[in-house]
């Protein structure tokens, strides 16, 4: 074919890519919201309100735009397709941009496919978050950028200054790309430093691209319901964009934190391209820097990628959501496709062979990224408002929680009686209250840690509510015991779901705790079995049992929370998991020696340690010992043991 002909070729393959891929992503996408960041920011898009930092211009307003041109089922689901279709427009455009560099159809195939079914990748492109977006506007500067290479046209590198800024509106790390493509651009031709104007001429095609940030302080003027940040005044303008809240989250301490954080980026790469392709990404780095390939700019966007999580990342930032990552993995299968085309070159057809590694993440990935039946979140946080009585004030917090609660109430308009308070977005904080427990009830999502003598804090299902010191608690509300799907093995459970499951059977758990001991045990085990990597339930949980007297429950608790995290514990007050296990330990230690004696005594002869009888006779001894904790837990071990009887 003549030139031309290839550039129009690869043109309709790669559109016949695209919509290939966002079939298979929109047959699963989420039809409802999805938890963590999606409910506030569908609900930013449709309200046109401001996100949290940085605050996603570019996808509130494309979003909003979308939502109004796709009028197909919920918002929620609206913008699952804004997202597939973005990251489907990436993995054709990446297809374009390797056929352009002259590679082979078989190498820009693996490349646009591989990336499509990474499971990171994947994750993203059919629910409602911004990292599509985000890597199509990575993979649009990149292709841009390569033309400029190819060419050294300047319009191509205005062009790519200009994506970049753009897609900096939609997630911070563009701006570092920015830079990462400053520095591909002067080592590529050094001589653009001689020329003031074409430099200036970039930078102000970047700047343009930045524009959309105006809608923040613009929009903020205008007091929108949902408004993180204030942005209006020039501080928490800034404070908005540089993310200035999240930074003391970051999980390095030391350099030597290093060692883990590359390992796992290592590993992450192998999971997500199979070590086939993490194999042909460093072959083809070789191969393109020996042709004089531009390699030099995935391989130190990778770099960014992972410098920038590495200063700026939490714990699950960095070794769990590895969707932080997906620009990293966009490279390395730019790399790969080098790697492919030189083996092309050397054994031509029967290279076709790498196409096996997207099939199989295709296949072995569809059913962990059909999210078609999930509906864990919104089932969630509706028996959570059905639990409130008319008029009520609910403070809630947590991304997991509020953030779905924020799309039900604002876009859905679902109870809007509810008076829905927004901890920690905007200037939504609790200060000085003024309200009659008995008349304007108060619920929150969460124990808020008051410690008032007029006060109580009493869990009545999926909430705490406020009431008198002393008066009769409450019967609980509990609309139901199990969410939509959280029992279907259909419904993918990622971290985030699970913990919100886990945070189901907790709330049911501590709401019991008081009332019917057998259940809420019941309810814990299910809590810890379905959340089994969460920090925070088990460090709660062990405060739980340590407060009922259960202190090896409680020193097994918190031996998960350490083994889990040994760092610090997210809370309102730094706290660390080692320190309650060596006290729980001590602890253990002491109560052993104490009922050791009490076994020496004979009273307790005959009796199945297991039994009913067994810890009731003991809770008798010890509190005749002054042991009343102790007492108390072989108490509640009887209720469970003649529960377990039937």
């Amino acid at each position: 074919m003549d030139p031309p002909d290839v550039a129009r070729g690869a043109a309709r393959t790669s559109a016949v890519v695209a919509v290939g891929v966002f079939l298979v992503y929109a047959l699963g996408a989420c039809r409802t919201i999805y938890v963590g960041d999606s409910g506030e920011l569908v609900a930013a898009a449709a309200t046109l309100g401001i996100p949290h930092p940085s605050g996603y211009p570019l996808y509130v307003l494309l979003g909003k735009l979308w939502t109004l041109l796709v009028p197909i089922g919920s918002v929620a689901f609206r913008m699952s397709l804004f997202s597939a279709a973005c990251a489907a427009a990436a993995c054709g455009l990446l297809y374009w941009l390797s056929r352009r560099l002259g590679i082979a159809p078989v190498a820009a195939a693996f490349a646009a496919l591989t990336l499509a079914f990474s499971p990171s990748f994947w994750s993203q492109a059919n629910i409602q978050r911004v990292y599509s977006l985000n890597a199509l506007a990575l993979v649009a500067a990149t292709a841009l950028l390569f033309e400029w290479h190819r060419s050294r046209r300047l319009s191509w590198l205005i062009a790519a200054a200009f994506v970049t800024g753009l897609g900096a509106c939609n997630h911070t790390f563009m701006g570092i790309f920015g830079l990462v493509a400053g520095i591909f651009a002067i080592s590529s031709e050094p001589g653009l430093i001689r020329r003031p104007r074409q430099v200036l001429a970039c930078v102000g095609a970047g700047l343009a691209g930045l524009l959309p940030y105006l809608y923040l302080p613009l929009r903020s003027r205008m007091d929108p319901r949902l408004d993180w940040g204030d942005p209006e005044t020039f501080d928490n303008f800034v404070a908005v964009l540089t993310r200035r809240d999240f930074w003391n989250r970051a999980w390095m301490e030391s350099a030597a934190d290093w060692l883990p954080v590359l390992s796992d980026y290592f590993f992450g790469l192998g999971h997500e391209l199979l070590w086939v392709g993490t194999v042909l990404a460093m072959a083809g780095a070789v191969a393109g820097w020996r042709r004089r390939w531009p390699v030099a700019l995935p391989l130190l966007t990778m770099a960014a990628n992972l410098w920038a999580m590495g200063v700026h990342g939490s714990r699950s930032d960095i070794f769990i959501w590895h969707r932080y990552y997906i620009p990293s993995y966009a490279m390395a299968t730019i790399l790969a496709v080098f790697g492919i085309q030189a083996a092309v070159e050397r054994w031509g057809k029967r290279t076709a062979v790498v196409l096996l590694v997207p099939l199989v993440l295709l296949v072995s990935g569809y059913r962990d990224f059909d999210r078609s039946r999930f509906r864990v979140a919104e089932d969630f946080s509706r028996a959570l408002l059905d639990s409130l009585p008319p008029g009520a004030h609910l403070s809630a917090s947590d991304d997991n929680i509020l953030f779905v609660l924020i799309y039900l109430h604002l876009v859905e308009k679902l109870r809007p009686d509810v008076d829905l308070i927004m901890q920690g977005v905007g200037d939504a904080e609790l200060g000085a209250l003024r309200f009659d427990p008995d008349q304007d009830p108060l619920f929150f999502t969460h124990h808020p840690n008051w410690n008032l003598e007029a006060l109580e804090i009493v869990p009545v299902g999926l909430v705490f509510r406020t009431v008198r010191s002393g008066s009769t608690w409450p019967e609980p509300v509990i609309p139901k015991t199990t969410l939509d799907g959280a029992n279907d093995p259909r419904v993918p459970k990622d971290y985030l779901t699970s913990n919100l499951i886990g945070q189901f059977h907790y709330m049911l758990a501590i709401t019991h705790e008081q009332r019917d001991w057998p259940r809420a045990a019941e309810e814990f085990t299910k809590a810890t079995t379905t959340a089994p990597d969460n920090d925070v339930l088990f460090y709660n949980l062990g405060l739980i049992y340590q407060r009922n007297g259960l202190p090896r429950r409680s020193l097994a608790a918190f031996e998960r929370a350490a083994a889990i995290n040994p760092r610090h514990i997210p809370s309102s007050r730094p706290v660390r998991a080692d320190d309650k296990v060596a006290e729980l330990r001590r602890e253990v230690e002491r109560l052993e020696e104490v009922e050791r004696r009490q076994l020496e005594t004979g009273e307790l002869d005959g009796l199945n340690p297991g039994s009913a009888a067994f810890h009731l006779k003991m809770a008798e001894l010890l509190t005749a010992q002054g042991e009343t904790l102790a007492a108390r837990g072989h108490r509640l071990a009887a209720l469970e043991a003649r529960s377990d009887r039937g």
